[in-house]
């Protein structure tokens, strides 16, 4: 079409004819009024959704909400699975974790899509509390202050359930270094009788080492050494009693450090008729035997906790 053709096309537009010109313009104008109607308004933008999660290590046994767990934004449907250490309960809707005695569980956390809030899966290892940060202890852990547990009895009261050897080097106040060697010293006070420190069992060597550094006020006597200990952040170290001592012997490879020669305890023999101001209990490390020793006499220290 001429000039005239292209004018009349606009003409008909403008009339809204359904000439070929008016066809196309009442698609354009179809098209521009759909964009037009999507505004910022009428359609809000995705939100992503985030997962914290608040846990990171457990102990053997211990529970926990699973929405305390994990902490998200969003409000949608959260399915719980796990594998691994651990259980999750009920079966069905999960809201508990009880942490197993494995090593560690795996949890995955899935978020269905709510609204604006996409849905997201996250995962998290939950490991196993260790024994020397506050977690469930076996005989060969290393313990809280740094030692290695060398006894263990559940059916004690709390507090003496776990016995702890200072680790070799532990004269220092550190563990390892250049003093692997324990140190030795005289149990002390020949001659003068200490009350208590008759304990024998296990659990009665604090109390052991309490009587005698209260009965015996001489520097550097065995029970004084290990009543004076910092080590691993714990200053609560005594000398073994005799049961004690033998249950280290049982353990020493595992322990650690010791020199094949006599190890000292808080234990003052007291059996009818001897003279137990003179004598303590020890141990032979090269062959295990326990026998009576002169309080003046030397020996080689190491010493324990319970908690």
């Amino acid at each position: 079409m001429g000039a005239v053709g292209g004018f009349c096309d606009v003409w008909f537009c403008a009339w809204g004819s359904w000439s070929r010109c008016g066809r196309a313009v009442a698609v354009v104008l179809v098209v521009a009024g759909l964009v037009g109607g999507v505004t910022a308004s009428s359609v809000a933008a995705a939100i992503s959704t985030t997962v914290t999660w608040n846990v990171s290590s457990l102990t053997a046994g211990q529970v926990r909400s699973l929405s305390n767990v994990a902490t998200t934004n969003s409000p949608g449907v959260k399915t719980w699975s796990k594998t691994g250490s651990c259980v999750l309960s009920p079966t069905s809707k999960p809201t508990t974790l009880t942490m197993g005695a494995g090593a560690s569980c795996t949890l995955t956390l899935t978020i269905a899509k709510s609204g604006n809030y996409l849905a997201k899966t996250s995962t998290k290892i939950i490991t196993q509390k260790p024994c020397a940060n506050g977690g469930v202890c076996a005989v060969g852990d290393r313990g809280p202050g740094g030692g290695i547990i060398f006894y263990k009895d559940l059916t004690r009261a709390a507090g003496s359930q776990y016995f702890e050897a200072a680790c070799a080097g532990w004269s220092d106040r550190t563990c390892g270094g250049s003093d692997l060697t324990d140190p030795t010293a005289v149990w002390g006070c020949f001659g003068t009788l200490i009350a208590g420190a008759d304990g024998r069992a296990m659990g009665t060597g604090e109390q052991n080492t309490t009587d005698i550094v209260t009965g015996c006020t001489t520097a550097g006597i065995a029970a004084r050494v290990a009543d004076d200990l910092v080590l691993g952040g714990k200053s609560d170290w005594f000398l073994p009693s005799k049961n004690e001592l033998n249950q280290m012997y049982l353990r020493r490879t595992a322990i650690g450090g010791f020199s094949p020669d006599v190890y000292g305890s808080s234990s003052e023999e007291s059996s009818p008729g001897s003279v137990d101001i003179n004598y303590a209990w020890v141990q032979y490390f090269s062959i295990g035997f326990q026998d009576w020793y002169r309080l003046n006499d030397t020996f080689y220290v190491r010493p324990v906790r319970a908690f």
